[in-house]
């Protein structure tokens, strides 16, 4: 059964340019193309709270719309203009698309790519029982919202359930577009400075010449690293130099991916979500946008950070050269491009997991507990990809005590059979640090 999540908000139609990291996420799903970029979607799962009683599908549809009233992103479509420019229109009435049923996923409601141009930019499946609804799984568009964005949709959905639509108001889409043309104008330029400075540094892409070896197929090889000791020593790490985990595998990670390469001077860019100022904390939009991150060419080859007094050496590059990619994310996309001409490293990093688990807090792991942890190490191949935006890419995901790694090359650039000596090297690197 399918139903409507109708909505009539009170602001204004509004038109207006992308928001830089709108721009940013735009431009990666265009390289991609139909039907490609539906690898794009991703997806929040609301579980209904039980104080909310048992509301039917009508019922939960109402509350969808109030948050869509709530936020103008969730009411954008992107469009081209005659000068091939993307803009985009923020709408006031509608209907969203609810799909309900007692089988529906994840996979289900986000499999369909949205057409930027013509389709709201979120959808939602109702999975019931006996005419109660007891999960909504919400499907977005990466234009309009980033995962950090995605989970305060999430929130606010539980709070409609519970009290009726949240309290006050958070900023809009259209305010962040003005300030990004006025305000903050300064600083992304400050940001893309910094930019053609390490690009210039870097000397093009990490992967630059297409390898001998004949193309895989498909053409985007993957492969996950299930690995509980690379968990536990990350956390050990993030405790003795004052970092997050996620810099601590980025770190492993960017001098990995440079050993892969042979280069001397590593470079990676992680994607960085952006939301350092009090009021973009509950805005709804895609903010995240990437970093660059370039390590010392003594440690790019990887071959002197090994063992503690090594990785030691590593680190107190990475703390600076993490902070520097981060304070130099927020940038005019459209600016960029023209000044480096579409320069980038092409080798992306991407930690999807929840704050909790990226800078973590208690006891942490001894050596006793990671070495034992080494034995359990699983190594998963995954299915390949026809089309990608990024040469080389990683993904970090998982559970406590179940991180798992995930990368994605380019079978032209990268030897598929260098995915798994990429992420091994990953886990021993970080281990050996310990």
């Amino acid at each position: 059964m399918m139903l409507q999540a109708v909505f009539r908000a009170a602001d204004l139609e509004w038109t207006g340019p992308l928001a830089w990291g709108q721009r940013s996420i735009w431009e990666a799903m265009r390289l991609v193309g139909v039907p490609g970029d539906r690898y794009f979607n991703f997806t929040r799962t609301v579980t209904v709270p039980r104080a909310a009683g048992s509301p039917g599908p009508d019922t939960v549809a109402r509350a969808l719309a109030m948050v869509v009233e709530r936020h103008d992103s969730l009411r954008t479509r992107v469009r081209i203009g005659s000068d091939g420019e993307p803009y985009q229109v923020v709408g006031v009435s509608g209907g969203i698309e609810a799909r309900v049923g007692a089988d529906l996923d994840a996979e289900a409601v986000a499999e369909e790519r949205f057409d930027p141009a013509g389709d709201w930019p979120v959808r939602a499946g109702l999975v019931t029982r006996d005419g109660v609804v007891e999960q909504v799984i919400l499907a977005f568009c990466h234009t309009a919202a980033d995962g950090y964005a995605g989970d305060i949709v999430a929130r606010d959905l539980r709070v409609a359930l519970l009290r009726g639509a949240p309290p006050g108001g958070p900023e809009q889409l259209r305010d962040l577009v003005g300030r990004q043309e006025g305000h903050d104008a300064a600083r992304g330029e400050r940001s893309v400075a910094f930019w053609e400075r390490g690009m210039a540094e870097l000397g093009g892409p990490v992967f630059e010449q297409p390898r001998r070896e004949p193309s895989a197929e498909p053409r985007y090889q993957r492969l996950t690293m299930v690995s509980p000791a690379l968990d536990r020593a990350s956390q050990t790490l993030s405790a003795r130099y004052g970092v997050s985990t996620s810099t601590v595998l980025l770190a492993a990670a960017c001098v990995e991916a440079a050993r892969v390469a042979g280069r001397p001077v590593a470079a990676m860019t992680p994607l960085v979500n952006n939301r350092f100022r009090r009021q973009d904390r509950d805005l709804v939009t895609s903010l995240a946008q990437l970093g660059l991150f370039v390590l010392p060419s003594r440690n790019g080859g990887g071959r002197d950070a090994g063992g503690r007094a090594g990785f030691h050496e590593l680190m107190v590059s990475a703390r600076a050269a993490a902070l520097r990619a981060y304070r130099h994310a927020y940038y005019d996309q459209a600016e960029l491009n023209r000044r480096l001409d579409g320069a980038d490293p092409l080798c992306c990093f991407n930690d999807q997991r929840p704050v909790e688990a990226v800078t973590p807090v208690g006891e942490v792991p001894g050596d006793a507990e990671i070495g034992a942890a080494l034995p359990l190490t699983e190594i998963v191949p995954e299915s390949g990809l026809d089309e990608l935006n990024c040469r080389f890419c990683v993904h970090v995901t998982g559970v406590p005590d179940r991180l798992s790694v995930l990368v994605t090359a380019d079978s032209r650039h990268v030897a598929p059979r260098d995915l798994e000596s990429f992420l091994r090297g990953m886990e021993a690197l970080v281990v050996g640090g310990v």
